[in-house]
């Protein structure tokens, strides 16, 4: 993006669920209105849907197809460009990157092997009183019989 180019405000998770939903696939107002729905539990009014809509067109993130229908009204459906699908999955891998830290901060390692310990883990104190954790009741076994 050069610095003449209006920057996108990704301020909101309505605004990163809308970008979310385009990248399944190509959406209509209706449709994303009505998924946003079941993610959230509330309803995003039309007045903020289409103006981020046209934002992301005016910067060249998604393209309007317009559709005619047999109704007096066409239905426009908006699809990612490679611009927009490059922007979504910059944001997915910073979002992953985001929760790879911190679930590291939030995981134990076992005290001999170094596994990562999500859930199940043996805890076993020292003679210090220190907190000892262990992937396994082997890897218990081996760094007791080590030390």
């Amino acid at each position: 993006m050069n610095s003449t180019e209006p920057e996108l405000s990704l301020n909101s998770m309505f605004r990163v669920q809308t970008l979310l939903l385009l990248r399944r696939d190509p959406k209509n107002g209706y449709v994303l209105a009505k998924e946003l729905e079941e993610i959230t539990g509330k309803k995003p009014s039309t007045g903020k849907i289409y103006p981020f809509l046209h934002e992301l067109k005016d910067l060249g993130y998604i393209v309007e197809i317009t559709e005619d229908q047999e109704t007096k009204r066409s239905r426009s459906t908006y699809k990612l460009t490679s611009k927009g699908q490059k922007l979504v999955d910059d944001l997915v891998e910073r979002m992953s990157n985001l929760l790879d830290v911190r679930m590291e901060q939030a995981l134990d390692s076992c005290h001999h092997c170094g596994v990562q310990l999500f859930e199940s883990k043996i805890i076993r104190k020292d003679e210090d009183g220190r907190e000892l954790k262990f992937c396994c009741k082997h890897c218990m076994g081996a760094y007791l019989v080590k030390t």
